[in-house]
């Protein structure tokens, strides 16, 4: 039930009002001390200065990148204060992000999803930290979201990448370079972030860096720690719990270089985040309140080593290995309500849930003076996660009065295999000096395999356990592509047009086989198809006025096919995924950053974009509730942010900036439009409500130290950014409340 304040109306004009006056400071704020001397004109422009980039798998300035990406340097994402992926999604046109229990993000880019929560399909989005993915592919429980502190960039690909980035890029992908270990020079870093939340929440973050020569440009070490300690805001009444949250984690990288041609570097991440209860609430129970009978939150911890050999060969090609291995542990915890109707909560506690990944790459990146240039690679991995799967009942042994083990009526361990080799190729030809054609294309082949060799169904009439093995396992291979072309009428625009096609591996279902019930339903296939995406694209980049103004424009149509969609079988509602039916995306993006005076950084961010469902045959809108005209989940129609920075010199070296970040993200639904395995509209369908965003800073900066005064969610918006419309009692999110704080920063 919606809270009983302003009318929907009233909501939507306060709501308008808050963000136009917010966009009106953003784009016009400049203090009373702009008298004092300006920022010198040749200055770097904070929000457009060139940034290099690997979204090629070559370096190359983003303006000089025939697609739409984007990226965020360290800086940046210091002075936006970013720390992680909540607070990246809402500044990148495109991208969007759904996170109803922290740890658990799930990313939606140009509207491909079809779960605002995530299922047991593999994710549409892939993430990679440096070079390697770190989103499992049957049911990820656990989204690494790696603190942000120290980082080189953050690059956001949209449209579908399997070429150069594999499977699970439907939508697009998002990689997190970390930054190298520097033997030329000795430095460090150390950060203090201390925030109060309204209602008395303290917030505790500290971050320190330290980079030491070892052999002067030969060898040095790099070590990154950080610590969280965040009081949360969301009560639960029953188990006297908030969802505060520990974390705690860093990196270590070893870096030896013995030629200007060769290097080899090894880093080993770690992270570990301890909730202490779930994010999401119950509005009957009042504002900010949860009554689940066990603690939703969702624990991780993530280890990831890797070892990456360069060696140039001058006039040929830079060759790369990147080997990584990674291991994950989390649990899912959910009090799902009175399910059963019998006045007990179904609660699923499913821990351990442990992955471990191989992952493998060689790549070949060619470095000559010819017109042809090229890429290609090899790459393999190796997934495995292992599940204890439970859901039990408080209470029912002693409502039924048969003894039932810990309450439990279904108790499995779970087995996932996942395998996926791959080779690919990218090449390009520079036909003349203004026009450029290139093209790609991967092969792979993928073997998955889902096992439960004691799945235990409580038998009410016995008071014992029915139980059941199997092992199920699929296998497919494909091809995928790209091709582009660009032309350069000038050194500061770009125009270019692309197509390309993204992938997403099938797997297996965990139930199989006709129906016991009605032999005449369908039969649920062991494994189902990879699907697919093709991505249209147009999009002109431009530099104006001595490059104080940079502006890039991309329209995109995405063709989907084959969707794998959650889907329940009639007769005895076992579930399943199938590939069923069609959708498209289609929308447009705009970015400008700016410097119109000197000191003063603009930058504003625009989506428009539709999504929605095609086709879909009668029996498979019937089993999963889709149906033609439906918006995919989680897409929105538009999403607007910008920010204005700006800066003055102070008296004996030092300097301030003032800074405002506004966004406005818009309303989505939830899910589709019916129940699964039926014809009747969900009663769970609801909106996710549009929500705006403000934050403001000020700072002041000298050698070595910055000094900043923040405020987050100014206007302390509490809308239902996540509404699963009752489908659980905790069933809405909103965003953190109005948080005030002070961060310090030392650098030597």
């Amino acid at each position: 039930m919606r809270r009983p304040v302003e009318s929907g109306r009233a909501v939507r004009r306060r709501r308008v009002t808050l963000f136009a006056a917010a966009s009106a400071i953003a784009w016009t704020a400049t203090p009373g001390a702009a008298q004092t001397t300006p920022a010198p004109k040749d200055e770097p422009i904070e929000e457009s200065k060139e940034i290099i980039v690997t979204a090629t798998r070559r370096q190359e300035s983003l303006q000089d990148v025939s697609g739409s990406v984007s990226a965020l340097s360290n800086t940046q994402l210091e002075r936006r204060g970013i720390d992680n992926f909540e607070n990246l999604a809402p500044s990148i046109p495109g991208l969007t992000l759904n996170q109803a229990v922290k740890n658990r993000a799930t990313f939606n880019i140009r509207g491909i999803a079809t779960n605002v929560n995530g299922s047991n399909t593999q994710e549409p989005v892939s993430v990679y930290i440096n070079d390697a993915p770190v989103t499992d592919t049957f049911a990820a429980a656990v989204q690494p979201d790696l603190r942000l502190f120290d980082v080189d960039r953050v690059e956001v690909l949209r449209g579908p990448q399997g070429t150069l980035f594999g499977s699970g890029s439907l939508g697009g992908t998002i990689r997190i370079l970390t930054k190298r270990p520097d033997a030329s020079k000795f430095e460090g870093a150390a950060r203090i972030d201390l925030g109060v939340t309204e209602g008395g929440a303290l917030r505790q973050r500290y971050d320190a860096m330290l980079n030491v020569p070892i052999l002067d440009d030969q060898l040095a070490i790099r070590a990154v720690g950080y610590y969280r300690n965040e009081d949360g805001w969301v009560r639960n009444v029953t188990l006297g719990t908030r969802n505060d949250t520990v974390d705690w984690g860093g990196r270590v990288a070893l870096l030896w270089a013995p030629g200007d041609d060769t290097s080899v570097r090894a880093e080993v991440i770690h992270q570990d985040s301890d909730p202490e209860d779930g994010d999401s609430w119950n509005p009957a129970l009042g504002k900010f309140t949860s009554g689940a009978a066990i603690s939703e939150g969702r624990p991780a911890r993530f280890t990831t080593y890797n070892l990456t050999l360069e060696h140039d060969i001058e006039g040929v090609a830079n060759l790369m290995s990147s080997t990584t291995y990674q291991q994950s542990h989390t649990g899912r915890f959910l009090d799902v309500g009175d399910l059963l109707g019998v006045g007990l909560p179904v609660l699923q506690q499913s821990s351990p849930w442990d992955s471990e990944f191989f992952t493998q790459e060689v790549r070949a990146v060619s470095n000559t003076d010819s017109p042809f240039q090229w890429v290609t690679g090899l790459f393999y991995i190796d997934r495995k996660t292992d599940i204890n799967f439970l859901i039990r009942v408080p209470g029912l042994g002693a409502l039924f009065g048969i003894p039932i083990p810990d309450d439990a009526f279904f108790v499995t361990d779970i087995t996932t295999k996942s395998k996926e080799l791959a080779i690919y190729a990218d090449v390009s030809y520079q036909l003349t000096d203004k026009l450029k054609i290139s093209a790609g294309a991967r092969g792979f082949e993928t073997k998955v395999s889902y096992s439960e060799p004691d799945r235990r169904v409580l038998n009410f009439a016995t008071g014992g356990f029915d139980t059941v093995s199997f092992v199920n396992k699929g296998k497919d291979s494909s091809l995928t592509w790209r091709a582009a072309l660009s032309y350069e009428p000038n050194d500061d625009t770009l125009l270019y047009a692309s197509v390309s096609k993204g992938f997403r591996i099938g797997q297996v279902n965990a139930n199989r086989g006709p129906s016991a019930i009605d032999p005449t339903d369908v039969v649920i296939p062991e494994a189902y198809k990879p699907d697919s995406t093709i991505n249209y694209e147009l999009g002109v980049k431009s530099t104006f006025a001595d490059g104080r103004i940079t502006a890039n424009l991309a329209a995109f149509y995405i063709d989907w096919k084959d969707i794998q969609v959650d889907s329940v079988r009639v007769s005895d509602f076992l579930n399943f995924v199938a590939n069923a039916g069609r959708a498209h995306s289609m929308g447009l993006e705009l970015d400008i950053n700016a410097r119109p005076v000197d000191g003063l950084d603009l930058s504003l961010a625009t989506t428009i974009q539709e999504s929605e469902i095609d086709e879909i045959d009668p029996a498979a809108s019937l089993q999963s509730g889709v149906v033609e005209g439906d918006r995919l989940p989680g897409g929105i129609k538009f999403k607007i942010s910008g920010s204005a920075q700006y800066t003055w010199d102070l008296a004996s070296d030092w300097q301030a900036y003032v800074r405002v970040d506004a966004q406005h993200v818009g309303s989505s639904t939830n899910n589709f439009s019916n129940t699964a395995g039926t014809n009747i509209p969900s009663p769970f369908f609801a909106m996710n409500e549009a929500y705006e965003n403000v934050n403001a800073s000020i700072g002041f900066l000298t050698e070595g130290w910055e000094l900043v005064a923040y405020v987050e969610n100014l206007t302390n918006d509490d809308s239902f950014i996540i509404n699963q419309g009752g489908r659980f009692p905790n069933s809405v999110n909103t965003l953190r409340p109005r948080t005030f704080g002070g961060r310090a920063t030392f650098k030597f």
